[in-house]
């Protein structure tokens, strides 16, 4: 790939967040989080002018950060937009001052160049849940100041994740939604689906005035589930098969195969890896995590913070600094072997450098990844 091929980048311009998402890889591992944020300077280095830019998408996202935490998140947006570029912005929205936010709305409004996601899962009564720290008066107002700035014309969504203990505010979010003229969204995701979360809810005691912690269990159970959800945990066994072939153990008993087991596993194995669909190489999408490292989607990246799967002692036979766009252009880092060829390779689980998080959220056409409904 060389930049001109690429369609969309997903920019995590900061690791700083104000809340405390309890499914959030920030929260569950707040001891390996480092402070960065991508600059100014830093996107003016990466795309110096408009042919780097023009009719390419930027996600402001991530997997630790919310953009709007950034300092230069406003400068950022309003230079890509300057040179033809689309600026689509995921945040919890209980951040910045009234003006931040009309400012964001004109510039959306009288360009047509950005739209904001807004991830506010519950309303006046339930959204602090899931969110942790963030303040619904706030999310109000800069909702209303966004929707003032944009004339009543903003280009947004609210984007809601339905569970167990939200799902009665849903109709009024999408009534409080729709009058200000944003689109209404659910959102189910997997690991909600696979997990229950618990949240620390600060209460102020009316008797003492003294703030407390209660505990909340977060549970996403019937119709709310993710539809795709038996689908990842048949891909979960077969990545525990495809481990323990490696082991050369045999698979527990109970399996009943018409085949040989290994041609059984072959077969499987195959129709696991052409059914990847991968942000890279199928998408003409990249990634920019707040460290300013390149990467080919969020989940490597995520993986690369947690370090899971020894994912960064495998890619450290490569040059030190191999992936940072502190010491490489983005199209130098593109031209590696391991973006160019060895990453394709590598979805086979034989291949010394597999990752299983490339099978676990990519395969079966990426039937991990999140589903969203506009209402």
């Amino acid at each position: 790939m060389k930049l001109d091929n690429v369609k969309k980048i997903e920019l995590e311009i900061t690791s700083n967040c104000n809340a405390a998402c309890p499914g959030c890889a920030r929260t569950q591992n707040l001891d390996l989080v480092e402070i960065d944020s991508v600059s100014i300077e830093d996107i003016e280095r990466l795309f110096p002018s408009e042919e780097y830019i023009r009719d390419k998408n930027f996600k402001f996202c991530g997997v630790l950060g919310d953009p709007i935490v950034n300092k230069d998140c406003l400068e950022i947006v309003r230079y890509l937009v300057a040179n033809g570029g689309f600026c689509q912005l995921s945040t919890n929205a209980s951040l910045r001052d009234a003006e931040f936010w009309r400012d964001l709305g004109r510039l959306s409004r009288y360009t047509g160049m950005v739209d904001i996601n807004f991830c506010i899962d519950g309303h006046k009564e339930t959204n602090h849940i899931y969110r942790v720290n963030t303040n619904f008066d706030i999310i109000e107002r800069n909702l209303a100041a966004y929707a003032e700035g944009a004339e009543g014309t903003p280009m947004g969504t609210w984007i809601y994740i339905v569970f167990d203990h939200n799902e009665h505010e849903l109709a009024i979010a999408e009534e409080h939604a729709k009058s200000l003229g944003l689109q209404f969204a659910t959102r189910t995701g997997m690991r909600n689906s696979l997990h229950t979360w618990v949240a620390d809810i600060k209460k102020r005691d009316e008797k003492t005035k003294k703030m407390t912690k209660e505990q909340t269990a977060i549970t996403t159970t019937g119709d709310k589930e993710h539809s795709k959800k038996k689908i990842v945990e048949e891909l979960d066994q077969f990545i525990k098969l495809s481990q323990l072939k490696k082991t050369k153990k045999t698979p527990p008993p109970g399996v009943v195969m018409m085949m040989s087991e290994d041609d059984a596993y072959e077969l499987q194995k195959q129709q696991v890896i052409d059914s990847i669909k991968c942000k890279m190489v199928h998408e003409d999408e990249i990634f920019i995590a707040s460290n300013m490292t390149l990467w080919p989607c969020c989940f490597l990246w995520d993986s690369a913070f947690k370090n899971k799967e020894n994912i960064n002692e495998k890619l450290g036979i490569f040059d030190e600094g191999w992936n940072d766009l502190r010491k490489h252009s983005i199209e130098e880092i593109m031209s590696h072997p391991w973006f160019e060829k060895i990453l394709v390779d590598s979805w086979d689980p034989d291949h010394p450098l597999h990752f299983d998080r490339c099978i676990r959220t990519c395969a079966y056409n990426k039937a991990y990844q999140n589903e969203i409904k506009i209402k």
